[in-house]
């Protein structure tokens, strides 16, 4: 059987639960780093050990810092130990960079890197540095930010219907409006809070996402991007059909678990044990799906001619995964395949699309985890 291998996109740190329920259909998951391990730590944990060492799951960095490593790494720990004092400069720089806006008055966010960064970056000499730079900050601040939310989330897990009911009942107020001073109350706010985006990150993430991506140049490839954030998913679909001009097409829907959580040993176990099940079909949906992406310039593009067995193979699979984890016990999130033709996801986000003169694998399919 082929193999199929993806890039995971535009976080930099893969969840857990989540590459778990996405490695039951591609053989290996790829994420890009800002920051490239440390070369004289040979044995750097990963938040990924089994499957780092097994290749299922690989991280690279498309530029490496080099000699800039150790001052980027202390760049990121004054941050993180005085974010008081350098929060709003770095704001004030990501969203003048990010954004795309005009820069007005002395914090410009030239002046506001120079704050930062000085003497160590000389930004106004190197503007692609600086822009890099930036893109590396974002996104390993947003890795960072990603942590202790997950941390938080799980702190506030524990704490369930039940005992929430039980705490009210102790305090008298079992059956009664909960007022907004109650601390009940806002950890009710908290938990709703952590589940859903802040305004305009993710476009900023996916921003410097995109930089990063197009500083270097990887050793694969991939026609396969896959997001969890449906927000930057519809984002990079909006920019090609802003490139294009035309719509991305629908190729097919899977259902995957909505969240795996076990040991690094039995989910690895677990992943291996069903895609050796689920071999077949499997097998087709890879099978489908690159030939598909080999194909030729496309002047009409029909979901039904390009995957005409999507229901049926969409079908077989869904019944391997309600086999393997019901549904009642993992939950449920959908696999959607958004096939757009006739550019590369690697020359969309570099910004070298050429409609004109198509190379072999010119298309991309971006598969998107929805709720």
């Amino acid at each position: 059987m082929q193999s199929l291998n993806s890039l995971y996109f535009p976080e930099t740190a893969l969840p857990h639960h989540l590459r778990n329920c996405l490695l039951l259909l591609p053989d290996t998951l790829h994420t890009l780093q800002p920051v490239e391990p440390d070369p004289t730590v040979t044995d750097e944990p990963t938040s990924n050990d089994l499957f780092m060492e097994q290749s299922i799951c690989q991280a690279h960095t498309p530029s490496p810092l080099g000699k800039d490593r150790d001052r980027f790494m202390n760049l990121l720990k004054d941050i993180r130990t005085r974010k008081d004092y350098l929060a709003e400069q770095l704001s004030g720089l990501t969203l003048a960079h990010l954004s795309n806006t005009p820069d007005n008055g002395e914090h410009n966010h030239r002046t506001i890197l120079s704050s930062i960064l000085e003497p160590q970056v000389d930004a106004a000499g190197e503007p692609e540095k600086e822009a890099l730079w930036q893109a590396r900050l974002v996104l390993a601040l947003a890795e960072t930010l990603d942590r202790e939310e997950a941390e938080l989330a799980e702190t506030l897990s524990d704490i369930d219907d039940t005992e929430m009911a039980l705490f009210k009942e102790l305090k008298g107020e079992a059956g009664e409006k909960l007022d907004d001073d109650n601390p009940f109350t806002e950890l009710l706010r908290i938990k709703a809070k952590l589940s859903q985006p802040r305004p305009g990150t993710t476009k900023k993430r996916l921003a410097a996402w995109k930089t990063l991506y197009a500083s270097g140049r990887l050793d694969e490839t991939f026609w396969l991007w896959i997001s969890s954030q449906e927000e930057a998913a519809e984002l990079l679909i909006d920019s090609y059909e802003s490139v294009s001009g035309r719509n991305s097409v629908p190729l097919l829907l899977l259902n995957l678990p909505a969240q795996i959580y076990m040991r690094e040993k039995d989910a690895l176990e677990s992943i291996r044990n069903f895609q050796k099940k689920a071999e077949q079909v499997r097998g087709r949906i890879i099978e489908n799906l690159k030939e598909i992406i080999s194909g030729d310039h496309l002047n009409i593009v029909d979901p039904v001619a390009l995957l005409p067995d999507a229901g049926t193979l969409a079908r077989d699979w869904n019944d391997f995964v309600e086999y393997h984890f019901p549904e009642e016990r993992f939950g449920r999130r959908k696999l959607d395949f958004q096939f757009l033709a006739n550019i590369s996801l690697d020359q969309l986000t570099r910004g070298t699309s050429n409609t004109t003169s198509v190379p072999p694998s010119c298309h991309g399919i971006v598969a998107i985890l929805r709720e």
